[in-house]
Formats: C-alpha cells, sequence, structure tokens
C-alpha cells in the first residue's frame, strides 16, 4: 500500500507542473532594500488512494528583494519536487502598476523551469498574473520600550496565465492547452515583520478533468481543479 500510494504521490507531483501549482507570489511588493524568506505549501486537491481527499502537499522555499517600492525580484525552490527527481524553480519580478488609497495592483511575470533527472528531459513555462489587493485594516501602536507591532490585514484577487510553448506534451501528444488560466482569492495577514497568506485557487477552469489519472474534485464540474495554499514569510531590512 505505502509504495502505492508513494507513486500516485510521485504522478501527481509530474501532473502538476502542468498547473500554476504555486499561490501568488508578492502581492504586495516589498519595500526598497527589504528582503523576504518565504515557505509555501499546498497545491491542486486531488483524492489520493488510502489517504481521501487532500490538498497536494507541494512546498516551495523562496527569496525576494525590493529594488524599487514597486518592484521585487524573486526566485523559488520546489521542494517537493526534488525529493521525487523533479528540479523545478520559479523566477520573476512583482511590479506595482497601478496604486490607490491602500490598494493597487501588481503583475507577476514568472519562468518556470523543470528538469526530470531521471530522464534529462527538461521544459519551461512563461507565467503572468495580475492581482488586485486592498488593505482593509491597519493597526499600529508603539509600545514603552519602543517596539510595539504594526498589523494590515488585506484581501486579494487576480487571474494567472500559465502558458506551454510546446506543441507536443511530453507524452507525446499534441498539445492542446497552451494557455492554462487559473483564479485566485487569497487574504495577508502581516505582524510586523511576519506574512501569512492564504489563498484559494480555481485551476483550468476551461479544460475538461475527465479521463485522467488523478481524480480532481472541481467547483466547474468536470472541468479544472480546486487548489489551497499557505505561506509564510519573514521580512527584514
Amino acid at each position: 500500500m505505502r509504495s502505492t500510494i508513494l507513486r500516485f504521490l510521485k504522478c501527481l507531483i509530474v501532473l502538476s507542473l502542468f498547473f500554476a501549482c504555486a499561490p501568488a507570489r508578492y502581492v504586495k511588493p516589498l519595500d526598497k532594500g527589504q528582503h523576504a524568506l518565504q515557505l509555501n505549501l499546498g497545491g491542486p486537491i486531488a483524492k489520493v488512494p488510502g489517504i481521501g481527499v487532500i490538498p497536494m502537499p507541494l512546498t516551495t522555499v523562496g527569496y525576494g528583494y525590493g529594488i524599487k517600492e514597486n518592484l521585487t525580484l524573486f526566485g523559488n525552490l520546489h521542494t517537493t519536487s526534488l525529493l521525487f527527481g523533479v528540479g523545478q524553480v520559479d523566477i520573476g519580478a512583482a511590479y506595482r502598476c497601478w496604486s490607490g488609497k491602500n490598494m493597487g495592483i501588481t503583475l507577476q511575470p514568472t519562468l518556470n523551469v523543470a528538469v526530470d533527472f531521471y530522464t534529462g528531459a527538461n521544459r519551461f513555462w512563461p507565467q503572468l498574473d495580475a492581482n488586485y489587493y486592498w488593505d482593509y485594516a491597519e493597526l499600529k501602536t508603539k509600545a514603552k520600550n519602543g517596539k510595539g507591532f504594526h498589523k494590515i490585514r488585506s484581501v486579494y484577487g487576480g487571474l494567472s496565465n500559465w502558458f506551454d510553448p510546446y506543441l507536443t506534451e511530453s507524452q507525446g501528444r499534441k498539445n492542446e492547452q497552451v494557455w492554462i488560466p487559473s483564479l485566485q482569492i487569497g487574504h495577508l495577514w502581516q505582524k510586523n515583520h511576519w506574512v501569512y497568506q492564504f489563498e484559494a485557487k480555481f485551476l483550468a477552469p476551461i479544460y475538461s478533468n475527465e479521463d485522467m489519472v488523478v481524480n480532481y474534485p472541481s467547483a466547474f464540474g468536470n472541468h479544472g481543479a480546486l487548489g489551497a495554499y499557505f505561506s509564510i514569510y519573514y521580512t527584514l531590512k
């Protein structure tokens, strides 16, 4: 049973490469000169034999740096994929193209690269996300010792666009999914240097999920899949 579950999980890991299998990165860009260390957990929700319906336990670790007030560069290593022999990284930027009072719109162009260490096969996928965020609550206090705390709560929503530039899929079939869109909604909770992020994703809602090895529950019937993610990162200057 254990080996069956492990093989099934490996299959899920490989299939998840064809989704935007990570949450939105830096919906709110970092301050100029600010660093961030980030940990992400989650993925598409699937029915796993012997376990039940769970979000895929995909993990990434990453780093971000604020180049300017409205521009952050980032890179992430997909550690779960690495355990199963697939090296995957994503490198990109978060740019705030518009801002208003307690709100803004950001764009996140990203390049995803994956290499199978066993076969040597490699692929890349460009990605472009757009998100709108709103800081609906902010609280600052100053204690007598000068420390105090700063809390910000934000909600966001947006569109993720995953592009597959290859004419054929990895199994040799004709690629009919050149553009894979996803919708996301999330919440950010910041206290001083710590930021916690929760996100729900509606993955590939325009594509059928029938006749697949993996059973993906979906809010769109027999199309797409649901995803759930949790992120935590620590910021410093």
